[in-house]
């Protein structure tokens, strides 16, 4: 087990959802620098949306550290983003 957030999770893969408000006209910008990350970090999609949020990006964790890093490290130095909120997934399944 680990600790991310203050939320204790079982050490096996698990997603987390990076949602992204960012500033006006900075969209596809942002987008695409996120993409461009793919091969650094364990990406798995981003996407642009309609609402709340203007983007959002899921990322598969193999370790405590694969979060932190990818929104320090990679979200963080891209210029653009006003705002992220994050979602850690408690189980999933998929179909």
């Amino acid at each position: 087990m680990y600790l991310v957030g203050g939320l204790v999770h079982q050490c096996e893969e698990s997603a987390a959802y990076v949602l992204i408000n960012v500033h006006s006209g900075k969209d596809l910008e942002v987008f695409h620098k996120i993409r461009d990350l793919q091969h650094k970090f364990p990406i798995r999609e981003v996407c642009t949306l309609y609402g709340d949020y203007d983007l959002i990006v899921k990322v598969q964790m193999h370790g405590p550290d694969d979060l932190e890093s990818f929104v320090f490290n990679g979200l963080r130095p891209i210029q653009g983003i006003a705002q992220t909120h994050t979602l850690i997934s408690a189980r999933t399944v998929e179909f």
